[in-house]
């Protein structure tokens, strides 16, 4: 089981494992991991259960947070990353990872959508930002370009492209599910909220669903279509 290990002035703090879909993390006390640092913002970031992978989110946090040395506001967690937050610093660890996801890791840490562009991880890594490239176009040409056309909802009337590995759709503290772009095709996974996301009018659980053409997919107040280009 992933965990997080809590760091202060050098010393290990604390263990918390990653053991539901959403952790919370801030100065608060009722924060699923307490930080007791100025520094930090009561409601400051959360990390959520995506499949086999954690994302975290920096919630608009007055300090903000950093990721290996970078300050992030979105990141798909990788085994060995350590986040700073005021005084205490986080360490992620996970020694199992899913083979299939390796390729779309390789990505996404690039291009973690927030509704508003993608977050880099970090700076001065031209060979990295290279190989990235140079997955996407091999990743564009072997299977079409996805899009949804927006039913109902924010998007009604709108059509988004899905050219990044990983698309939220929902509503934080309610609903939430992603759209994960993989070599084989695309996939929605439940992320947050009570009921997981529906396709064609079936809740598709906690593993990720595949998506077809045509497939009409409802998430919090949302309704979208899904189509390949």
């Amino acid at each position: 089981m992933a965990k997080l290990v809590v760091i202060l002035n050098g010393a290990m703090a604390g263990n918390h494992f990653i053991d539901k879909g959403r952790i919370t993390i801030g100065r608060r006390a009722g924060n699923d991991i307490h930080l007791d640092d100025p520094g930090v913002s009561k409601e400051h970031a959360v990390i959520q259960t995506v499949g086999n992978d954690h994302i975290f989110e920096d919630l608009g946090s007055t300090n903000g947070s950093t990721l290996n040395g970078s300050r992030i506001a979105k990141h798909i967690l990788q085994n060995g990353d350590v986040i700073d937050m005021g005084a205490y610093q986080l360490k992620y660890a996970n020694i199992k990872a899913n083979p299939e996801m390796d390729y779309d890791r390789t990505m996404m840490i690039h291009a973690v959508d927030r509704k508003i562009g993608a977050v880099p991880l970090s700076a001065g890594r031209d060979a990295s930002h290279a190989s990235v490239s140079t997955a996407r176009s091999s990743l564009r040409a072997s299977f079409p370009l996805g899009e949804v056309r927006g039913i109902k909802g924010e998007f009604a009337g709108q059509t988004i492209e899905l050219e990044r590995p990983l698309k939220t759709f929902g509503t934080a503290g309610g609903q939430v599910a992603v759209i994960m772009r993989r070599p084989p095709g695309y996939f929605i996974t439940h992320v947050e909220g009570n009921k997981a996301a529906r396709v064609n009018g079936q809740a598709i659980g906690s593993e990720p669903h595949t998506l077809q053409e045509g497939d009409v997919i409802e998430v919090g107040q949302e309704k979208l279509e899904f189509f390949l280009k």
